[in-house]
This record gives C-alpha cells, sequence and structure tokens, in this order.
C-alpha cells in the first residue's frame, strides 16, 4: 500500500477542518439541548425540529447540487458554500427568537449541508483508489475533532458566557480555515472534460439504470438510522434521566469518545485498504451494537460504565462510516461523482432529519424532565445496522 505525499496530507487535512467546522455547527446543537429548552422555553419536539431543520434544509440543496455539481471547479464551489456556511452560523449566534433561529439554522443547511458531499468527490476524484479508506480516514479525524475538541470547548465556551459564543467561536475559526482552503487546495476539474452536454440528465438515467450505483446510494443512507438515531438526545437522556452533570460529565464523555476517534480513525483507514472494506465494517458494525443497545438502556448511575459504552460507539458506530464511503465512493464514475455525492448527502440529510422528527415523537418526557421511550429509539438503530451489513455485501467496486 503506497504512501500518502505531503501535499495530499495538507489537501485532506485542509478538508478534514473543514468537516470539523461544519460537523461542529451541527453538533453543539445536541449537548445543548437541556440550554436550548430552558432559554428558549421548548420542549424535546420543538428542540427536535431545530436539528432536523439544519438536515431537511441541507437535504434540499443538496439534491438541487445534482443539476450542477460536476459542471463546475469542485474548489470554487466548496468555498462558495463554506461561505454561505460562515454566514449562517453568524445568524444563529444573533438569533433573539425561536423561530428565527430556526430559520438561521435553515440558511445554515442549505449551504454547510452539502460541503460534505464536495469534499467527498474532491477526495475521490485526487486520490487513488488503492489509497482512499486511508483519505477517508483522516477527513474523518474532522468529525472526531469536533467531538474532542469542539464539543467540550463549546459546552465550555456557552457555559462561561452564554449559547451564542460557540457558534462566534465557529465563525472566527471558519474564516481561517477558509483562507487554508483557498491556499491549499487545488482546483479539481478533471471530472469536467468527461461531461456530456446534458450531465443531469445523464447522471438520473445512470443511476435508474445501473443498479450497482443505486444499492451504493441507499447504503449511507441506512448508515443515517444507525448511527444518528440516538445522538440527538444522547444528552438530555444522560443529565435527566441518568443525572450526569452537563458541565462536567458530558463534555467529559465526548473528550474520550472524540480522543478515541482521532487514534482510530486514521488506522482504520488503512486497515480498510489492507485487509479489505467490508471486513472491517462488519467488524465495526458488530461493535457498534453493543453500545447502541447499552447507552439507550442505561439505567445505573455508574460513570466510569457510562463512559466505556459512549467511548465504543464513539470508536465503532463512528468509525463504521469510513469504510462505507470508501466503498460508496469506488462504486460510481468519476464524471458522476459530484452529483452522485450530492445526491447521497441529500438523501441522507433528508434521513437525519426526518430520523430526528421521528425520535422526537417517539421520545417523551415526564413530569420530571426524563425521557421515555429511548430504547425504542436504539433497537430501531440496531435493526437498521444489521441491514447495512447486507446491502453493502452486494455493492461493487468500479
Amino acid at each position: 500500500m503506497s504512501l500518502m505525499s505531503r501535499k495530499e496530507l495538507l489537501i485532506l487535512l485542509t478538508l478534514a477542518f473543514v468537516q470539523f467546522s461544519n460537523i461542529l455547527d451541527g453538533m453543539i446543537m445536541m449537548p445543548l439541548a437541556p440550554t436550548f429548552k430552558n432559554v428558549f422555553d421548548i420542549d424535546t419536539r420543538h428542540f427536535g425540529w431545530l436539528v432536523s431543520s439544519f438536515g431537511l434544509a441541507a437535504g434540499c440543496s443538496a439534491f438541487f447540487s445534482t443539476f450542477w455539481a460536476d459542471k463546475f471547479d469542485r474548489k470554487k464551489i466548496l468555498i462558495i458554500l463554506y461561505i454561505g456556511f460562515i454566514l449562517g452560523t453568524f445568524f444563529c449566534a444573533i438569533s433573539p427568537t425561536y423561530n428565527i433561529l430556526l430559520i438561521s439554522r435553515i440558511f445554515t443547511g442549505l449551504f454547510g449541508g452539502v460541503c460534505g458531499s464536495v469534499i467527498l468527490a474532491i477526495v475521490g476524484d485526487i486520490i487513488p483508489n488503492e489509497r482512499r479508506a486511508q483519505a477517508m480516514g483522516i477527513v474523518m479525524v474532522g468529525f472526531a475533532m469536533a467531538s474532542i475538541i469542539g464539543i467540550p470547548l463549546g459546552l465550555v465556551i456557552a457555559n462561561a458566557f452564554n449559547w451564542q459564543m460557540p457558534f462566534f467561536v465557529i465563525c472566527a475559526l471558519g474564516f481561517i480555515i477558509l483562507v487554508c482552503l483557498i491556499l491549499f487546495v487545488p482546483n479539481v476539474t478533471s471530472h469536467i472534460n468527461k461531461q456530456s452536454k446534458n450531465s443531469a440528465v445523464g447522471f438520473y438515467k445512470a443511476i435508474f439504470t445501473n443498479g450497482n450505483m443505486r444499492i451504493a446510494l441507499s447504503l449511507p443512507i441506512v448508515m443515517i438510522i444507525a448511527h444518528m438515531a440516538i445522538i440527538p438526545y444522547i444528552t438530555d437522556y444522560t443529565v435527566n434521566n441518568l443525572k450526569f452533570s452537563l458541565k462536567n460529565d458530558v463534555p467529559l464523555m465526548y473528550l474520550i469518545g472524540g480522543l478515541l476517534s482521532v487514534v482510530s480513525s486514521p488506522l482504520i483507514g488503512k486497515l480498510a485498504d489492507r485487509f479489505g472494506r467490508y471486513k472491517i465494517f462488519v467488524v465495526l458494525s458488530c461493535v457498534a451494537i453493543v453500545p447502541l443497545y447499552l447507552i439507550t438502556n442505561l439505567e445505573t448511575h455508574n460513570l466510569l460504565f457510562f463512559y466505556i459504552a459512549s467511548s465504543l460507539f464513539f470508536v465503532g458506530s463512528g468509525g463504521r462510516m469510513i469504510p462505507v464511503q470508501a466503498i460508496v465512493t469506488s462504486a460510481v464514475l468519476p464524471q458522476y461523482r459530484g452529483s452522485f455525492m450530492g445526491l447521497n448527502a441529500a438523501l441522507q440529510q433528508f434521513t437525519l432529519g426526518i430520523i430526528t422528527l421521528v425520535g422526537g415523537f417517539i421520545i417523551t418526557n415526564n413530569d420530571k424532565g426524563e425521557l421515555q421511550n429511548y430504547p425504542i429509539v436504539g433497537y430501531i438503530a440496531i435493526c437498521a445496522t444489521l441491514l447495512t451489513l447486507v446491502i453493502a455485501k452486494k455493492i461493487k467496486q468500479v
């Protein structure tokens, strides 16, 4: 297996930081659930709308990106989207009411939700297939960094100042990342020469006639259910049901899990390239089932046991996304990769929005503020995990 060059590493690290800020913007909402519910005097269902609105808006913009994603330089597209994401995050920070914050989340989702698909398309275009899982592992470090650094630090900043301050910090960081994006990521235009004049029609024709692409499209959708079904309500459950501290115990959970993910993500990518992406995916999926059950059915107030379960979730459930992304990006032809990843992102974001709303309807609060029916959401995630094993087995690399 060949090694990454210094230029490739610099590009991937820059893209990882774009992912870091983008994911952090979405994830910071979840651990602040109790804060938002108190500040805006809303219930679990209204908070679910704050989370799902980003996903639904991102899904709409990602769908429409399929009509133009492969017609332009991917770097320029990413820059424009990232500027919109920074503006949306700023609007969130200055939102005085729940309704304005909801509108701001929608605006942010319209831009930020497509960034991830463009990043994956860039990686697929500039990194050879034999190193692609390793590259995905490096880019996925952004997700882990959002947990290990961003979320604990965001909670500390929010507790020390107010809930708006983490969004201001993300805006400031975004400007620095934007400069790095302009300086270090090359123009990606090789796919344009392969495009037909009617690329959107050609892409959707390929989708409907190519069974392998349809199967590859379905895998990340089910993966969203398997991974994200329980996440929006973990902090709420931890604080209200298990009585752990929002200021101390919750940040430490993200810190430990994120640290393990930072270490494991590049390793998972290398193992997937060496031993087979599907084999590593199966192992990690089996690991993920354990914490999916434990976390949603946890009744003990033993903090150590909780940290062990949550750490397994970070490593197993988050880590399996690495071989999945490598499998999916390698199942589509380069000339359709941007549109494919855009449609893929759209369906994922729609699914995220829907599963969050479904979770908000399933999960209720009793008179003490405790969450009820959380185990049902866990069982849904476990069933989705088993289904992904069947789907991934049928995908062929091209």
